[in-house]
């Protein structure tokens, strides 16, 4: 569950031995290096003479190249990698190749076979495009990158489930998992870049001890009632749209709307209209859903997700992607919801770790088949525990030993 980095060696180099890190002194390749160390949490040189070359590796200088091997050279070049690489390569990781056609023609074909997703991002760019494109993703903000890794797994997640799903039209006989992470939709909400809708909820279920929920059950919570009413004393979401509503629109009584845990047949007949907008608005959006299916528990990988998640798409610094000028939610009474762009109170200040995108993306293979249901939990060992004792999530690994 780790990204991996390749880079491929250049022909300028330094005239004495030194570690492989240092040893390659043309802008493309100290730009590439600086791309690798701040995405992957790993990462290796693709040398030509010494095949796959640890960063700290020392080695002299050489002047060999795969451009005038012949292709049974390239060949045995590659199986030659693949053997180093694989013995410490997950089929869940990412791999992430900055390298020339030659060295990946043989190469990659393996590491797909191997089950890894990989990432040529410079795939087709000219000598100058890919300084350009290395300037530009070093200089972005680390939210930035870990929000485009997000989506591209929710882009992949989308064609692997055949698509959202309209909440109105869903119902229980539609195969949900047990037990997931969701993701709430609007039309009209896109990303501030244009490549497709941002989410605007995020949500779980049953992460007390003990919780028989599911994630069926939470969503037609959520829905509202075949005759398009609803409880919003049992969704906070569905509370949260009403009191937007309301102040939006005139004429929707709301003095009753939130208080105490239960309301008498006069009360809940005074809120019907206002349940049958909020029916109506949730029922207009759509859906993709996570299959998580470990065990209630507030350490459970949903609620590391679940805060993750949030803490990426609102976090201190604001939305990622703000919400335009017509939702709904900046009629809420709410001042957080309003500024963080979605339909979540909880966990709006949380400093998410880099790590929870690789844990998404396997759940994402998990609920499109590629891969079974994990027997044990995906996040890191602890994370709770370390959380509660105010350890930073940046002192945190998925990947330490």
């Amino acid at each position: 569950m780790a990204t991996v980095g390749l880079v491929s060696c250049v022909s300028r180099k330094r005239a004495q031995a030194t570690d492989a890190q240092d040893l390659y002194e043309s802008p493309l390749f100290l730009k590439a290096r600086d791309y690798v160390e701040q995405t992957c949490d790993r990462w290796f040189i693709l040398s030509a003479k010494h095949g796959l070359v640890a960063p700290q590796q020392v080695i002299e200088p050489y002047e060999e190249t795969l451009n005038t091997k012949s292709r049974a050279e390239r060949r045995q070049w590659a199986d030659a990698v693949w053997r180093r690489l694989r013995a410490g390569l997950h089929c869940s990781d990412r791999v992430v190749v900055l390298a020339g056609a030659h060295y990946r023609e043989y190469l990659v074909p393996r590491i797909k076979q191997h089950g890894c997703v990989v990432d040529v991002p410079m795939e087709g760019l000219g000598i100058g495009q890919q300084l350009h494109w290395l300037t530009r993703e070093t200089r972005r903000p680390r939210r930035g990158r870990d929000a485009e890794r997000l989506y591209a797994s929710v882009s992949a997640l989308e064609s692997g489930v055949g698509g959202k799903r309209l909440l109105r039209h869903c119902s229980g006989q539609q195969g949900w998992p047990r037990a997931g992470v969701y993701l709430f939709f609007e039309e009209g909400e896109d990303r501030v870049d244009g490549s497709g809708q941002r989410v605007v909820r995020v949500g779980t279920h049953g992460v007390s001890h003990g919780s028989k929920a599911t994630l069926w059950n939470r969503l037609r919570t959520h829905r509202g009632t075949a005759n398009g009413l609803g409880n919003h004393r049992s969704s906070i979401f569905r509370l949260h749209v009403g009191a937007a509503l309301a102040a939006r629109d005139a004429g929707l009584d709301s003095s009753s709307w939130g208080v105490g845990q239960a309301a008498d047949a006069e009360v809940r007949r005074r809120e019907q209209p206002l349940e049958r907008a909020v029916s109506c608005h949730i029922g207009s959006m759509r859906v993709l859903w996570l299959a998580v299916q470990d065990d209630a528990g507030p350490a459970s990988d949903r609620a590391y997700l679940e805060r993750n998640l949030i803490g990426l798409l609102a976090g201190r610094g604001g939305p990622v992607d703000p919400p335009s000028d017509r939702w709904l939610g900046r009629s809420s009474p709410d001042e957080r919801i309003r500024q963080s762009g979605l339909w979540n109170l909880d966990f709006l200040d949380y400093s998410w770790s880099h790590d929870f995108l690789a844990v998404f993306h396997e759940y994402v293979k998990v609920t499109i088949g590629s891969r079974p249901q994990p027997n044990s939990p995906l996040a890191p060992r602890d994370w709770y525990l370390n959380e509660r004792q105010g350890v930073s999530s940046d002192q945190l690994s998925l990947f330490e030993e």
